[in-house]
């Protein structure tokens, strides 16, 4: 599990910040813990009013006397969101694997998991700290907030969920309005690619979360990968599968994917994904690697709930359809 973790951080990241907030455990799925209307509402609090109560991802109860000024992002998700809705002049620090947009490397980098300092944390005095589920521990964020910070916790697994995140932080910074416009022009994109992809013949698509050596992970029903492939007018091969699991060399070799897709980074130790699986002892057979059809897909990009998810789809049609 130690050595998966990293792969999944970047993908999931689930909100491994590392990336997403899923747990990297078969059957990993939604939280099951919906954010609720104070936190998807879309209208925009004014600036210096309040209190105001928004409810996160955790079903917990956060409120707020004013707006915040002071921000930390623990999550690169959230921070992407943070960025798009124009926060960027609050945010005082984010975490070490937040690399997007470019602007993110000069704001103050901040470890997470269990290498977070606390104190370092602590010492900024934010007015709301935005992370996920497996940012930090959980006697970590009651060390958190015995000290007087307000934590909001976010977790999105699927593309409503990533709406209903994208409501919470448009909440809280007073840009609710701006947070709900992003959801619809994502929704907007993603019908629109439907339309420019229907009638097309359907491939199957399979992808690769974990290598190899360190035991294949893929991603199934109840993830925004599932819910883009589907968009795209693609099969996923694991679309029969819960959440983010492991899967045997011996399905994806049965199952004979057109498309191999690997969101592998350099976290996973492997320098040419693309090599290490076109190399593989019988994986020669396979379709996607006869068909010269085994592509590097932005983990980033593709992995983080927020508005690049579109880009993300628009990425796999060229992906898929592509000559």
């Amino acid at each position: 599990m130690k050595k998966i973790l990293p792969v999944l951080l970047a993908a999931v990241l689930l909100f491994t910040a590392a990336g997403c907030g899923a747990n990297p455990q078969q059957g990993a799925g939604p939280s099951g813990n919906p954010v609720s209307q104070s936190g998807a509402s879309p209208e925009a609090v004014p600036e210096g009013s309040g209190p105001f109560a928004v409810t996160d991802s955790r079903g917990v109860d956060i409120t707020f006397d004013k707006i915040p000024e002071t921000i930390v992002s623990l999550t690169p998700s959230n921070t992407e969101i943070l960025y798009a809705l124009g926060m960027e002049e609050k945010i005082i620090a984010v975490s070490d694997y937040c690399n997007y947009p470019e602007e993110t490397a000069s704001k103050q980098k901040l470890p997470t998991g269990e290498q977070l300092d606390l104190e370092s944390l602590i010492s900024l005095n934010p007015d709301v700290v935005f992370l996920g589920n497996m940012s930090v521990m959980d006697d970590q964020m009651r060390q958190l907030e015995e000290s007087g910070i307000k934590l909001v916790v976010t977790e999105a697994n699927t593309l409503a969920e990533t709406y209903e995140v994208m409501g919470l932080i448009g909440k809280i910074t007073g840009k609710a309005q701006e947070a709900s416009a992003m959801a619809d022009a994502m929704k907007k994109g993603f019908e629109k690619i439907r339309e420019e992809v229907r009638g097309k013949a359907q491939r199957t698509v399979y992808v690769e979360v974990s290598p190899l050596q360190y035991g294949l992970w893929s991603c199934g029903k109840n993830t925004f990968i599932q819910e883009l492939i589907d968009i795209v007018g693609a099969k996923n091969i694991f679309d029969d599968v819960e959440g983010w699991t492991s899967v045997s060399e011996e399905q994806v070799l049965q199952r004979n994917p057109d498309i191999i897709l690997t969101t592998a980074s350099p976290l996973t130790g492997i320098k040419d994904p693309i090599g290490d699986i076109v190399s593989r002892q019988n994986w020669s057979g396979i379709s996607a690697v006869k068909n010269n059809k085994v592509v590097m897909l932005d983990s980033d990009m593709s992995t983080r709930p927020g508005p690049r998810l579109l880009d993300a789809a628009k990425a796999l049609v060229q992906i898929i359809y592509g000559e």
